[in-house]
């Protein structure tokens, strides 16, 4: 008999264990999932959180299954995606205030977490229940803090409590883990307990963590992403406050009493950008930006170099595209004319130049990046003003149909994330290129531009500004705690706002370097994984954090940069291509935990052989 132990029983976890059912055939094997929180949601998805906090997808974006499945001999055949799943499924399954928000839901809604928490607990039953007879799941409520080689080879994993597992294959799939509090946030809080204030350090956040936030005082917030969105509806609508329709704005806030004062900054000092209100239907892509293509200089390639000016006329392409479509009055030549000729071109070459200026006459018609990556401006305008403008700008551009071609320019963007997966997972990458241009630089833009909250919460901003329960800080947001107060300040104001409450309104970047994980630490520590590092010429060393594996099969790659045959790691804390548009539900998300499947199961399957 295999045995499999899998860590972590998050959606990633699920995935990989379905795919080692699927796989499994008539193979004896036994699989533990080991994971402290419930299996399916996990941590960030579990049942028991306010259904304050949302997902950043769409219901029809979500599903856990790749669909009907011939790898499954006997198994369940079709099983539903998200949407179908609150139709189906979640009447027979939910009763109370679930099953109410689950009635009111479309493919275009944005389901509370602990509902979707329902969906993942419910796909890990479903795929133990429908596993062929020779599987056997057992799952264990605790965390793994240890792992080593046997006598034989055998795997040998020591859990929190007290008992230890003895496996062939370990697979790690825990997850965005934690990483321990930075040098600052050590300091922030030593200040804060001298002087009587408040500090509260990134991470997760939920009701019973922010309950001693102070009502009626100005409280700082360090980040305006995701995290600072789950805070501001905890803090207000969490506490009494509620939203009314306002035939001026939309919506207006009606407070409750017992807010704070939010004062939001950060170092673009904008929201990300709101998920758009409306679908359309792209051209086939990716057209230009194709793996073939980027091969086509030779092998490794370069991100800035090779990569991006593919992925400029792949994202360009798809703008003109639908503008030539819905503004057919706006160009002097036809598509197809206009289309071939755009083939031949470099991306932002004077030959391009010449045939957009050509064919589209209007500059503010003609595609730039700067209708995507949008900054502030503020020109003799009042900071609350000119963001509250920003953001309702915002919120129009992505909610009408009418700047349909900024959509259809990102879905040519995020065409883009699988040819990157393809590219990374075979190892066509040069290591700075992947660490220093595609991690640290490219990534995280395509977060701001496309992981932006839903367009309501947005709405709920601007009302709460205009009510005064929250404030701008603005771009270049700096705290500094000094005569016995926090004291932030930003780089478009002269403004200075004390408070005694500090709140990082972000998540920590995870790292190996910092772990909070004794599992990873203790690894890290043995050289038994490494983070995926570039040094340069000049000495300096470039690095994620994340955690090396072998491109193409997803081994834990050793210090001293060899595969371990028996350990896999897979998930958003390991080196490679992660965003909102590689999460459950795209190709892939299976794609990897197919591969680690197989391989796991078939260890001496070779990229070759594949």
């Amino acid at each position: 008999m295999t045995a499999v132990c899998v860590i972590g029983a998050g959606p990633r976890g699920t995935s990989v264990l379905e795919r080692l059912c699927a796989w499994a055939g008539d193979r004896p094997l036994e699989i533990h999932v080991v994971d402290p929180f419930p299996p399916g949601p996990g941590r960030i998805w579990r049942r028991a959180q306010s259904d304050l906090l949302w997902m950043n997808s769409t219901v029809a974006d979500v599903r856990m299954f790749t669909g009907p499945d011939t790898a499954r001999p006997g198994g369940a055949g079709a099983l539903p995606t998200f949407e179908e799943w609150l139709t189906a499924v979640a009447p027979h399954e939910l009763s109370g205030e679930l099953a109410a928000i689950a009635q009111r839901l479309t493919g275009r809604s944005f389901a509370p977490r602990p509902l979707v928490g329902a969906y993942f607990s419910w796909v890990f039953d479903r795929v133990v229940a429908t596993a062929p007879d020779s599987v056997r799941v057992v799952v264990h409520r605790t965390r793994a803090t240890d792992l080593g080689d046997g006598p034989d080879g055998e795997q040998l994993v020591t859990l929190a409590n007290g008992s230890r597992l003895v496996v062939d294959r370990v697979v790690l799939a825990q997850g965005n883990f934690e990483a321990r509090a930075t040098d600052e946030e050590r300091e922030l809080s030593a200040f804060a307990e001298r002087h009587g204030l408040q500090y509260f350090p990134s991470g997760y956040f939920d009701q019973a963590r922010l309950r001693s936030v102070p009502a009626g005082e100005p409280v700082l917030l360090r980040g305006f992403g995701l995290t600072f969105i789950d805070c501001m509806a905890l803090l207000c609508e969490g506490r009494g406050g509620r939203f009314e329709p306002d035939p001026d704005h939309g919506l207006r806030y009606v407070p409750c009493g017992r807010e704070p004062v939010l004062h939001v900054g950060s170092r673009r000092g904008l929201p990300y950008r709101a998920k758009f209100g409306y679908e359309l239907d792209p051209p086939p892509l990716p057209r230009f930006f194709t793996a073939e293509a980027a091969r086509a200089r030779g092998v490794p390639v370069e991100f800035e170099r090779d990569l991006l000016p593919l992925l400029m006329k792949e994202v360009a392409g798809a703008y003109y595209h639908e503008f030539f479509r819905t503004r057919p009055d706006r160009v002097r030549c036809g598509w197809w004319e206009f289309s071939e000729a755009l083939a031949g071109l470099d991306w932002g070459g004077r030959e391009w130049d010449e045939l957009v200026a050509k064919s589209v006459p209007e500059e503010r018609d003609r595609f730039s990046w700067g209708l995507l990556d949008r900054h502030l401006d503020t020109a003799g305008e009042d900071l609350q003003e000119a963001i509250r403008g920003h953001v309702a700008d915002d919120l129009r551009r992505r909610g009408d149909p009418a700047f349909s071609p900024e959509l259809a320019a990102v879905r040519g963007l995020l065409s883009a994330v699988g040819v990157l997966f393809e590219l990374v997972e075979a190892d066509d990458l040069t290591p700075r290129s992947l660490v220093v241009e595609l991690e640290n630089g490219f990534l995280p833009v395509l977060s701001y531009l496309t992981s932006g909250p839903p367009p309501r919460r947005l709405a709920e901003l601007l009302a709460l500004s205009r009510a005064g329960v929250v404030r701008f800080l603005g771009p270049g947001t700096e705290v500094r705690a000094e005569r016995g107060a926090f004291r932030a300040t930003g780089s478009l104001t002269p403004d200075v706002v004390e408070a005694r409450c500090l709140v990082e309104s972000r998540l920590r970047t995870p790292s190996l370097l910092d772990t909070d994980d004794d599992l990873l630490r203790r690894l890290f520590e043995r050289g038994e994984c490494a983070p995926l590092a570039h040094r340069d010429q000049d000495g300096s060393e470039h690095t994620t954090g994340k955690i090396s594996v072998l491109a193409c099969d997803h081994r834990l790659l050793r210090a001293d940069g060899s595969p371990h045959p028996s350990r896999f790691a897979i998930g958003p804390y390991v080196a490679g291509v992660h965003t909102s548009a590689s999460g459950p539900g795209t190709s892939g998300f299976f794609a990897g935990s197919d591969l680690l499947a197989r391989t796991a199961l078939h260890p001496t399957l070779t990229t070759a052989t594949r």
